[in-house]
């Protein structure tokens, strides 16, 4: 090892000696005949390659690492140290060939560099030909429109169920990830339904009228389904108002507000419970309305993890019996691992999503929604 260590430092004396374009071409030296001969590199070679690679690199500037990022992403046996200090680089011009293409990059640091990193570098991994449900988690949770557009249309990315979930719930309002996510081959019909549930009516229709064979048979009781929400709301035009007196007479006492959620869905007052949770989320009751609704449940579970609500208050509020022939029994299992899954504050992220999308429609429609 002493001697390994005077090696290193021998080579950077000299590399720091000469001028950019000699230490350029040292370093690229150094690069090629590491990546030649891999398999007959032993593992302390292997990793003195990787400390003299990774010490020189501290003195190019910016054009030259570009330079090797891109040579090393062609590579599968690039040096360890060297592709995780590249990839993990705040310039996206030498940290996206990497996150793009190269194999070396395993998921747990995809998962460290798309948990800390910039919206470029999230959305270069979405790039990425194959995502594994690990990665892909994150990326619909922390990606941005664009992002979450990318990793949408990338058939080599596949989802958790949970994950395909949070991805249909960005949906909301986003008619072209709507389209873009039912024309993937792994849709299911539990997602199809969320889909629909969340598409405007243009869109709704389109979609049903191109559905593939094995979804078909779920849209007749989702149409439906939509249909009795539609008539739910407008049954409740009136109550609203009574509604929503009530709930501002305690509302500026956010313990007590909470604890009404319970008391309102164990009671079944529908109108209530949905401007109770509209103020403790800051989202509005046609939103909730929608949510509560939905007969997969997911959505208002999310709503429910992003205020802060514990399993039994958010249980009361799965099993509200919106519809006579609406049941989540089937359901509620995976919602009570899914609850215990997601975080707060990965939860707190979906809304925060759904309050900005909710700001720009208004400012299209020119109204408050």
């Amino acid at each position: 090892m002493p001697h390994n260590t005077s090696v290193v430092e021998e080579l950077e004396r000299a590399f720091i000696s000469g001028t950019p374009g000699k230490r350029d071409d040292m370093l690229l030296r150094v690069t090629d005949l590491f990546l030649t001969a891999p398999a007959t590199l032993t593992s302390e070679q292997a990793s003195l390659f990787d400390d003299i690679i990774n010490t020189l690199v501290t003195h190019l500037e910016g054009r030259s690492l570009v330079t090797l990022s891109v040579r090393l992403a062609r590579s599968a046996n690039a040096p360890t140290q060297l592709i995780q200090r590249l990839a993990s680089d705040e310039e996206i011009e030498v940290a996206g060939p990497l996150l793009a293409g190269s194999d070396a990059l395993n998921d747990q640091s995809l998962i460290a560099i798309a948990e800390s990193k910039s919206q470029l570098h999230l959305n270069k991994i979405a790039e990425r030909l194959k995502l594994s449900p690990a990665v892909t988690n994150v990326i619909v949770e922390r990606g941005d429109r664009n992002v979450i557009h990318k990793v949408a249309a990338n058939y080599g990315a596949t989802f958790s169920r949970i994950g395909m979930s949070t991805l249909v719930l960005r949906a909301e309002n986003d008619d072209e990830l709507i389209e873009t996510i039912a024309a993937r081959s792994d849709v299911s019909p539990f997602v199809f339904g969320q889909l629909i549930n969340y598409a405007t009516e243009q869109v709704r229709n389109h979609l049903i009228a191109s559905a593939r064979p094995e979804l078909r048979a779920a849209l007749a009781q989702i149409t439906h389904h939509i249909s009795e929400r539609i008539t739910l709301r407008a049954s409740f035009a009136n109550d609203w108002a009574a509604a929503e007196r009530l709930v501002n007479s305690f509302a500026q006492d956010t313990g007590l507000t909470r604890t009404k959620v319970l008391e309102f869905a164990d009671g079944n007052k529908i109108t209530e419970m949905v401007v109770v949770l509209s103020v403790l989320s800051k989202i509005p009751t046609e939103l909730i309305c929608k949510l509560v609704s939905d007969q997969y449940g997911f959505g208002a579970m999310v709503l429910c993890k992003a205020i802060n609500l514990d399993w039994c208050t958010a249980h009361a509020v799965l099993t509200v019996n919106l519809f006579a022939k609406t049941s989540r029994a089937m359901e509620l299992e995976e919602l009570d691992e899914d609850f215990e899954r997601l975080s707060v504050s990965s939860a707190q992220r979906i809304l925060w999503y759904w309050r900005g999308r909710i700001k720009v429609q208004s400012a299209i429609t020119g109204r408050e929604i």
